[in-house]
């Protein structure tokens, strides 16, 4: 019984700390004003050196699948094939493209995105923001977390990683 009772003070004091921590309505109001900086120490104050530090290791990801398209049955009967011109049953090829983004998270060219992205591709493109281009292989891919690990492999000098 004591330790129910000294759990439940605990939870009390915990709860009560939370809610001393919460800024009254008026102090919110006044934080989700939104403006512009006016001087160069608000912008240094503000996201955009970290957004300038950390574009370099945001890379755009291009994917390719071949995809073939199944002929209905019935373009082998004579009597259907004259409406649709004769197209044979022979599977149609098309050439899918997708385009996503990933992270740069280690300097050799370990890339994370999601699943998604790279869901099915037969070949994976990675581009730089420097413009260079790398192919890709999959390291390790999780469709439940949406999550995939690629590998590049840059020539030359370490990549910015985030």
């Amino acid at each position: 019984m004591k330790k129910i009772i000294k759990y439940c003070f605990g939870l009390i004091i915990v709860c009560a700390a939370f809610y001393a921590a919460i800024p009254p309505k008026s102090e919110l109001k006044a934080q989700t004003v939104k403006r512009v900086p006016t001087s160069e120490m608000e912008v240094k104050l503000s996201y955009a050196p970290i957004v300038r530090e950390a574009t370099p290791a945001v890379v755009n990801i291009y994917t390719k699948r071949v995809v073939k398209t199944r002929v209905s049955p019935f373009m082998n009967d004579p009597f259907f094939s004259r409406f649709f011109g004769g197209r044979s049953s022979v599977p149609r090829e098309r050439i899918e493209r997708s385009l996503g983004s990933g992270v740069i998270v280690k300097t050799d060219g370990v890339i994370v995105t999601n699943h998604h992205v790279i869901d099915g591709a037969d070949e994976i493109t990675v581009s730089l923001s420097d413009r260079r281009e790398f192919e890709a292989e999959v390291i390790l891919k999780d469709e439940s977390t949406d999550l995939a690990v690629l590998r590049i492999k840059p020539k030359g000098e370490p990549l910015t990683a985030i």
